[in-house]
């Protein structure tokens, strides 16, 4: 009987033993990988909040989670190495207070970017205004020196004011959307929407549209000069630059939106317009300064054509000579070489032209000639008559010194009488 119970007693502890001890293995098991779960689960929450209310509603499920484990910790210290239970704990909380600056900043650059908006819409709105008030300037008389200061002014300011403003605007996609300036890595589903929302938000495709608008009115309304246009070619290089890189992110982000891609395709289309109203400026202004000689050219708009219509209005001008009075021709040549070409395009246009790769070397060469040409042969032809003039001049002066002479000769007493 004795032995029975003792048998008994020994497979009730091995059961025991057998029973017991994996289940208490078990059970130091399950804590931890339930707080690792809980905590990867806390992390993953901190990364996606989309708020600044979510993010902080995370620090009480941190202090939850130390309080909930906080009689295990001996087991996590063991368990969680190279960390421990209050590193754990800590690290959370640091991911969290960085999670905290990135809303913070995000917010900052809200503010400062409405500010920015705010911005852009006056200086579009001022700008509007001045690039009025200088058509209607430039329809009055330019000798009135007054108005001519009062344009200048206006015109100053415009250019400040534009330039102004496309820094703001590319201050606004600068500051809103950072995901734009990762250069060759893709975007993904998310930042294309970030990108999306803001764009809409600031209005960035209208106010990119109407900042060009902006600039090729301002070159049709203005008489500029080359260093006007330098100045212009620099804020195109800069501003298209920005656009090459934001364009052909936009035209990704909006390829299922037809009508944002096509607003797109118009902004392409503005660029290549205010290029060509630049280049169109500098032939235009150079026209008008032999039209304000009384020299009527047909247009041209390259140094081909340029070349082109100078030479032949020479060539016509030298078969004039003879056919044209001498003090005619002598005019002609005067206004278009000595008050225009000489006085004005030479200094002023030609460097601009070369420099912009407008007109070639070569062409320079064939126009200087044709004018120096154009000299050779009118300069005989005003000076026929001067020669004529000086020789005659000459003969009666001879006759008369002659007659003089004669005359002289017979009145001196001395002389024998004419026997006849």
């Amino acid at each position: 009987m004795k032995r029975l119970i003792i048998t008994k007693l020994i497979l009730t502890i091995l059961i025991t033993t057998g029973v017991v001890i994996p289940s208490l293995a078990q059970s130091d098991y399950e804590i931890v990988q339930k707080f690792k779960q809980r905590y990867e689960q806390i992390e993953k929450e901190i990364q996606s909040a989309d708020s600044l209310t979510e993010l902080n509603s995370l620090i009480v499920k941190i202090d939850r989670l130390r309080n909930d484990n906080i009689e295990h910790k001996a087991l996590l210290d063991k368990s969680l190495y190279p960390d421990n239970f209050d590193t754990s704990l800590e690290k959370l909380k640091t991911h969290l207070v960085i999670r905290n600056q990135d809303f913070t900043t995000i917010d900052v650059l809200q503010i400062e970017n409405m500010q920015l908006k705010e911005q852009v819409d006056a200086l579009n709105k001022r700008n509007t205004e001045l690039i009025n008030q200088i058509q209607q300037y430039e329809f009055t008389s330019k000798r009135n020196s007054k108005r001519v200061a009062e344009l200048e002014k206006l015109v100053a300011q415009l250019k400040f004011s534009m330039k102004r403003r496309d820094e703001l605007i590319t201050g606004i996609v600068d500051s809103l959307m950072p995901q734009l300036n990762k250069g060759s890595q893709q975007l993904s589903s998310e930042d294309k929407n970030n990108v999306y929302t803001e764009v809409e938000k600031n209005n960035v495709l209208s106010n990119v549209k109407r900042s060009l608008q902006d600039n090729i009115r301002f070159i049709r309304v203005t008489t500029l000069e080359p260093e006007d246009l330098n100045e212009i070619k620099n804020q195109q290089d800069k501003f298209s630059k920005f656009w090459k890189d934001l364009g052909l992110k936009l035209t990704d982000i909006y390829a299922e939106n037809n009508k944002k891609a096509k607003e797109i395709k118009d902004i392409d289309s503005l660029f290549s317009l205010w290029n060509e109203a630049v280049t169109n400026e500098a032939w235009t202004n150079i026209k008008a300064e032999f039209a304000y000689n009384g020299i009527q050219l047909v247009d041209f708009n390259n140094g081909e054509k340029f070349t082109t219509v100078i030479t032949s209005f020479i060539d016509d001008e030298i078969k004039n000579i003879g056919v044209k009075s001498p003090e005619e021709s002598e005019k002609a040549y005067s206004m278009f070489s000595d008050s225009t070409w000489f006085r004005v395009i030479n200094p002023k246009w030609i460097p601009y032209l070369l420099e912009n790769k407008m007109l070639t070397q070569e062409q320079k060469k064939s126009i200087d000639a044709k004018i120096a040409d154009w000299n050779v042969r009118l300069t005989p032809a005003s000076f026929d008559w001067v020669y004529i003039l000086v020789a005659l001049l000459a003969i009666v002066g001879v006759g008369f010194m002659y007659r003089k002479r004669t005359s002289t000769s017979k009145k001196t007493p001395g002389n024998p009488p004419d026997k006849s």
